[in-house]
């Protein structure tokens, strides 16, 4: 059996077949599947599927990226620490349903987007974007250790932030979340800093073809290593321009068994085995 413990079911470009893929990648030996939330729309969707679907579970989070909304005028202006209390109070309700193994994706991205959804509102978003999303990120630490629940953790070109901020908010009891590195980047350095907070990572089709991946993923011990597709995004080589989809983790684990230099069942088992002691699957 292959876990895809990061995908996002709950996206548009799921919203015609989602019980298809789900049920193609069963077929294929992918009998447990994460859908991860991204803001408090896509994590209640994640939650409906999840007690639709049989093998599906949920996460619920608010992704750095949507730090952005937290920007928009409305008619009455409410301070940004009431918006993230009520990101929180919601995200808290949605994490009651026994298909919730987890908060997230959240984190930090100060990647510069192209294209988004949000009007362009760059300049504002650099003056205060970096500490709204420090903000969104600190609360969802909060959260997940008051629910005892494990953390999926974005970060892009936010390395030391990212594990700062960690540390600001556990530095009191000295208790880390359990959780996971989502698609790792960065150095090995910084991989060797979060292995050593407890942390799993976990790897992406992405691995197939960027080096700087592949050479993370040599590091990486198999006891801390998870599968992910983050399907639709990143699918693998030979379908980089082709839909990524749960079924496609198989082809990540090929790969990875391949690089490692190891058996794919031992593979296998191990990140399956990862997956379901880190959520409780």
């Amino acid at each position: 059996m292959f876990i895809d413990t990061h995908c996002h079911l709950n996206f548009e470009a799921f919203e015609k077949d989602y019980r298809v893929v789900v049920e193609k990648a069963r077929k294929a030996g992918v009998n447990k599947i994460l859908t991860v939330g991204v803001d408090i729309e896509t994590s209640k969707r994640a939650v409906e599927i999840a007690n639709e679907l049989e093998g599906v579970k949920a996460t619920v989070g608010f992704h750095p990226h949507h730090c952005r909304a937290l920007l928009e005028n409305s008619k009455f202006q409410i301070p940004n620490s009431k918006k993230i209390s009520n990101i929180k109070n919601q995200l808290r309700k949605l994490a009651r349903d026994n298909k919730v193994v987890g908060i997230g994706e959240c984190g930090l991205d100060y990647y510069e987007y192209k294209n988004t959804k949000y009007p362009p509102k760059a300049k504002a978003f650099r003056r205060v974007g970096r500490n709204l999303q420090k903000q969104v990120f600190g609360m969802q630490i909060q959260l997940t250790k008051e629910l005892n629940l494990p953390m999926v953790i974005h970060n892009r070109k936010a390395d030391m932030d990212v594990l700062d901020i960690l540390d600001h908010f556990c530095k009191s009891d000295k208790r880390y979340p359990t959780g996971v590195f989502h698609c790792i980047s960065g150095s090995k350095e910084y991989v060797k800093k979060v292995l050593e907070m407890g942390f799993y990572i976990g790897i992406d089709g992405n691995v197939t073809y960027s080096k700087s991946v592949q050479e993370l993923a040599k590091i990486i011990p198999l006891e801390k290593l998870v599968l992910e597709t983050d399907s639709p995004l990143l699918s693998p080589e030979p379908n980089r321009r082709l839909r990524n989809e749960p079924i496609s983790v198989k082809i990540t684990a090929e790969f990875l068994a391949r690089l490692k230099n190891i058996s794919l069942d031992k593979l296998k088992t191990s990140t399956t085995q990862n997956a379901e002691v880190l959520f409780k699957l």
